[in-house]
């Protein structure tokens, strides 16, 4: 029912559009079933990278739904809080859709100089100040348009609905899981006194990123008309089967030039 009403990332339950992560057996194999082969498989161009391609079943889809989710209009001022590879996507995002002053939330050299490439035009680096305060100095205490939140914890969050302008919107595509985040609690906080007591105008939205053949081939269009390069984000690369587990590894230390591994199977 979830699919016919237009979120298809909720089939059969919620979230479960998560399915293929860790829920079903065989998605690191050499072979994988994948339902409904003609909806959710769309063809790589032989011109596009291995690299692109693999960014674009996730992290693009989820960065670019941040973007779209935001409400993002020609001109907005906009926050990205956290530049990993999903947020760096949400900057990307940002950019085509036409945001003005392009806030990017992060410390990391690396990140910082694909952010810029992908469209920032300020860096907010949390660990020379309260973010919050860096942007409302940058925008005359006004606020931003747009919050993307790809990143942080439940602070963090707050942070976002503090740093928003009234009528802006807040997006969520951080996955505030308990086992990312310690003493995370059951709760999410919005600030009272941002919040307006609840009359600021403020909208606050998160959801699973699309999927599917046609969401696919759209991100392809963009990637192929020269609009930006999704394949920058790879700055690790693994060769063999035998190799996933080093990927995953890496993924969890999160060294300080990593941004994405890559495994090649052939």
């Amino acid at each position: 029912k979830a699919s016919q009403c237009g979120f298809h990332q909720h089939a059969d339950c919620l979230l479960g559009g998560y399915q293929f992560t860790f829920v079903r057996d065989g998605s690191m194999s050499e072979f994988f079933l994948v339902n409904d082969a003609d909806a959710n498989l769309a063809i790589q161009p032989d011109d596009m990278s291995d690299e692109a391609a693999l960014m674009l079943t996730d992290m693009v889809t989820t960065g670019f739904s941040g973007a779209e989710n935001a409400n993002i209009q020609i001109g907005d001022n906009v926050a990205v809080i956290g530049i990993g590879p999903v947020g760096l996507n949400a900057v990307a995002g940002a950019s085509l859709r036409g945001a003005g002053r392009l806030f990017a939330v992060g410390s990391r050299p690396d990140c910082i100089n694909i952010a810029k490439k992908y469209g920032a035009t300020d860096i907010v680096n949390y660990r020379e100040g309260d973010i919050v305060e860096q942007i409302l100095a940058e925008t005359d205490g006004v606020g931003v348009d747009a919050v993307v939140v790809a990143g942080g914890n439940a602070e963090t969050f707050a942070q976002a609905i503090q740093m928003a302008k009234p009528g802006s919107t807040i997006s969520n595509i951080n996955y505030f899981g308990t086992q990312n985040y310690k003493n995370a609690g059951d709760i999410l906080p919005i600030p009272r006194d941002a919040w307006g007591a609840g009359m600021a105008h403020k909208t606050v939205v998160g959801g699973l990123c699309p999927g599917g053949r046609v969401r696919m081939e759209k991100l392809v269009n963009v990637v192929e008309s020269g609009r930006f390069d999704p394949g920058l984000l790879i700055t690790h690369r693994f060769k063999g089967l035998e190799k996933v587990e080093d990927a995953l590894y890496l993924m969890k230390d999160k060294p300080r030039d990593l941004i994405k591994p890559m495994v090649k199977l052939d």
